[in-house]
């Protein structure tokens, strides 16, 4: 009872309990209530489309764009974690389209999210995308509920080799001296991009969340209507989720 796949245009059996079919050709949309395996989605300010082919040989993606300079969101939840103490998860984005991102734009791509708010952090972690001070360079930021330290998260962030398709993994371990690993564009299991430690034993995780969802001022000025596709995204209990 380790795994739970949940890959966009298909819908598996894990250990979370979600149960589905496969499909054969793409769903009209992410949610379950559409065909896909999703629980929900959010499109206020926001569009989420269904598109193929897929990333690493699979049928579909899932497109999200902002598209309100005022507010917006396009993401999608699952519910089907319950008080995880330690959660993985694994996803390809792809962020080619957001050019001249910069240090102002940023965008929450993907959270794991605990049903009752610890210190007034709902996240027990969260993914991140900005830019550098003069648009060139985009990195991946993940902060994590840290009780005692600065605003209550630790937070580190590394850059990534361009705009592209990117694969991001987090293994989070709740505890006084809890932990969450971090993967970039890595395979390694023995050699995480970085560690954030610290005092995560207010935070569990009962669901999270896909998308595009809380983007700053400047990423909704500069960034409409850009596409951020997604895909592959695997969470389990234990075991390391390695590239196909």
């Amino acid at each position: 009872m380790n795994t739970k796949m949940k890959v966009l245009s298909l819908a598996l059996i894990g250990a979370f309990g979600y149960a589905g079919a496969a499909a054969a050709a793409c769903p009209a949309g992410p949610t379950t209530a559409e065909g896909g395996a999703w629980s929900s989605k959010s499109v206020l300010g926001g569009a989420i489309a269904i598109t193929t082919p897929g990333f690493e040989s699979t049928e579909c993606k899932m497109d999200a764009s902002i598209t309100s300079t005022a507010f917006g969101s396009a993401y999608v939840r699952d519910e089907t974690p319950a008080a995880e103490t330690r959660y993985r998860a694994r996803f390809v984005v792809d962020t080619t389209n957001l050019t001249g991102l910069n240090s102002l734009q940023s965008v929450r791509v993907l959270s794991a999210n605990t049903d009752s708010p610890y210190l007034s952090i709902s996240e027990a972690v969260r993914v991140s995308v900005f830019g550098n001070v003069t648009g060139t360079t985009q990195n991946i930021l993940v902060a994590a509920g840290c009780e005692g330290e600065t605003s209550n998260l630790c937070t580190a962030s590394v850059p990534l080799s361009g705009p592209g398709i990117h694969t991001v993994q987090i293994d989070f371990q709740q505890g006084t001296v809890g932990t969450v690993d971090v993967w970039v564009d890595n395979n390694n299991e023995a050699s995480p991009d970085f560690t954030l430690s610290g005092n995560t034993s207010g935070w569990v995780v009962d669901y999270a969340v896909l998308g595009l969802s809380t983007p700053s001022p400047g990423f909704r000025t500069s960034q409409t209507n850009k596409v951020v596709s997604f895909d592959s995204f695997d969470s389990r209990r234990q075991t390391f989720i390695a590239s196909p």
